[in-house]
């Protein structure tokens, strides 16, 4: 075809910038680069690491009202001429014989608040936990007596502690009802069973500043060190520190503030932190050290990659995230204290009434403490 005599005296470039000009000019090709700029911003954008973006939020958040405050609270010991539970301020007021030891069992335990058959499920956490505990013994005052932490106990799992026969003739027991306290604003806490041949001397409960009501348990027990024969008062920390990603590294925050009540209380001479730490991000497995606290695990010989320490991802169904080692048990460092056979426990472990169902989605984990 001809090109028009007009066109055919006109020079290439000025052609083509005629027709740049015109295009640019159209109302198509406006949307077409907005359109582009959108889809090059979202690539841009998808291609930062969110997980930093969240831990500098743009506006200051609020702590929690109870952020920092810690509670002194009573103990319950349960009196079988009455029939009841009644709450003194220390086991001295329970007319305790007790004689201070130097080493006793921990065992700490998430029982996992949210599945089926909570009360079932409880129940046979406490009939697992006596049988695993006296095993292999005819005379059970004769096994070292036990702490108990556990995590996630919901108002069901309080109510059938209660009226548990064991606990009721072998611990003292920091909560018993669930209708004051930290149970009147959340549907699961911590509870902790101290063995009723240990003096139980003060309870505490270390608010957190948490979205999800979270704490630190606190039970002061007199002890007596190995190395000097003095009586001397042991601190053991129950808690359950934030879960998921948070808009901030919450559980380094939460376990610094419950390591200052073991590390710097002069009244206190050694004592522990064990729970649920919910590691679920790279700086997690820092947060001990930070805290100034050693891993009693890792300290005995344990790997953070052995398969053998994790006691969590094996028992929830269609778990679509890695298994881990959540329960920990942390301690100061120094010659004070050592915390041994560090191992999982209640592997597999199930109700023995149908629907049978595993008594929780975490294992336990058990240490031999000796005080030095």
């Amino acid at each position: 075809m001809m090109m028009p005599q007009s066109h055919q005296n006109t020079r290439p470039l000025e052609v083509a910038r005629h027709y740049v000009s015109h295009t640019v000019a159209t109302r198509q090709f406006r949307i077409f680069v907005v359109l582009l700029a959108l889809v090059l911003i979202t690539r841009t954008i998808s291609s930062l690491d969110l997980v930093h973006l969240h831990q500098t939020p743009a506006v200051p958040r609020t702590p929690s009202p109870d952020a920092g405050v810690a509670h002194v609270l009573g103990i319950n010991h349960y009196s079988s001429e009455e029939k009841q539970w009644k709450q003194v301020q220390n086991t001295e007021e329970a007319n305790s014989n007790s004689q201070p030891r130097s080493n006793f069992a921990l065992i700490t335990w998430n029982v996992d608040f949210v599945s089926a058959e909570p009360q079932d499920r409880i129940s046979a956490a406490m009939s697992y936990l006596r049988s695993m505990l006296i095993s292999g013994t005819e005379d059970p005052d004769t096994i070292s007596p036990a702490v108990i932490v556990l995590q996630e106990v919901n108002h069901e799992m309080i109510k059938s502690l209660a009226e548990n026969e064991w606990v009721q003739k072998n611990f003292y027991i920091t909560d018993v009802v669930s209708d004051r306290g930290i149970w009147q604003k959340s549907h699961y806490g911590t509870v902790t069973l101290v063995d009723r041949r240990i003096k139980v001397k003060n309870v505490i409960r270390l608010h957190y500043d948490s979205n999800m009501d979270r704490d630190c348990l606190f039970v002061d027990i007199e002890a007596i060190s190995s190395r000097t024969s003095e009586v001397v008062t042991v601190r053991v920390g129950n808690t359950h520190l934030e879960s998921l990603v948070g808009a901030r590294p919450w559980r380094l925050d939460q376990l610094k503030l419950a390591a200052r009540f073991v590390l710097y209380d002069t009244n206190v001479y050694t004592g522990l932190i064990a729970g649920d730490m919910n590691p679920i991000d790279p700086y997690d497995l820092k947060i001990p050290d930070e805290a100034g606290l050693k891993d009693a695990y890792l300290v005995g010989g344990g790997s953070e990659d052995n398969v053998r320490g994790h006691t969590w991802g094996y028992q929830t169904e269609n778990n679509p995230f890695p298994k881990r080692r959540f329960d920990k048990i942390f301690h100061p460092p120094g010659d004070k204290i050592k915390v041994e056979q560090v191992e999982p426990i209640g592997i597999g472990e199930k109700t023995p009434e149908k629907p049978k169902v595993y008594i929780s989605d975490h294992y336990g984990v058990f240490g031999n403490v000796r005080i030095l």
